[in-house]
């Protein structure tokens, strides 16, 4: 993995967003099926993308499961001390074949309280929230002072963000969504391989736009994005 960073580099593609559920190399092979030799990879190419003179902004995203890997939570956030990276905190979402289930979710108050409790027993400052980045931002930010680092939740199911959110998905079978929980998809594959013109491709762009739901794909709550049935695509097929 690490060879691939001169590449990206030379590319200039400098933002990196590396999922990473879990500090513990036993529970690697359980939380992604991957061996477990897998995690040191993981944390070698993390550690690179992190070293002094590093061209690259690295976020790191945690899925927190409730009984699973919601003790590690400091651990996650001890990284933002002495690193320039974002540790982003995700709740549970109900995609394809990941074993969803609501008791398992950890809520942003949890997360937030969890990071404030951990630091008070560091003896460190509580974090201090911050504003985001752009109107458009999807994490809510925290920074403890003084820390390299910064922590962000995207509290997709607790506190949606929905209405200011701005992201467009293409899967790899080329079909552009206008949201991580909706049902439609728009080929542009097909319409680039008939030929179309540029006006004609972005119209289909701007009909997947105009079509966008106000929040969660046009279900009422987390429970609802649950029974989507065949629609409810694996978050590997959209390229999340």
């Amino acid at each position: 993995m690490k060879k691939f960073l001169p590449l990206l580099e030379e590319a200039g593609l400098y933002n990196i967003n590396l999922s990473l559920d879990t500090l513990v190399a036993a529970k690697f092979p359980f939380l992604v099926r991957r061996d477990i030799k897998w995690h040191t990879r993981v944390m070698d190419v993390l550690h690179a993308m992190l070293a002094e003179g590093s061209p690259f902004n690295v976020k790191v995203n945690c899925v927190l499961l409730r009984g699973v890997n919601d003790e590690e939570l400091g651990a996650f956030v001890d990284l933002t001390q002495h690193l320039p990276v974002e540790v982003r905190f995700l709740e549970f979402m109900p995609f394809d074949q990941n074993g969803w289930n609501a008791n398992r979710l950890v809520p942003q108050v949890e997360i937030v309280q969890a990071m404030q409790t951990h630091l008070e027993r560091r003896g460190m400052e509580h974090a201090e929230r911050l504003p985001p980045d752009s109107l458009n931002d999807v994490a809510r930010l925290w920074k403890v002072p003084g820390w390299r680092g910064r922590v962000g939740v995207i509290a997709s199911m607790s506190d949606a963000f929905c209405g200011g959110c701005n992201r467009l998905r293409i899967t790899a079978d080329g079909e552009l969504r206008n949201c991580l929980f909706g049902e439609e998809g728009w080929s542009l594959r097909d319409a680039l391989r008939s030929g179309v013109s540029d006006e004609a491709l972005m119209e289909v762009v701007g009909d997947s736009v105009r079509a966008k739901f106000f929040k969660l794909g046009g279900k009422r709550d987390m429970h609802e994005l649950q029974e989507r049935g065949a629609k409810n695509l694996p978050m590997m097929s959209l390229g999340g």
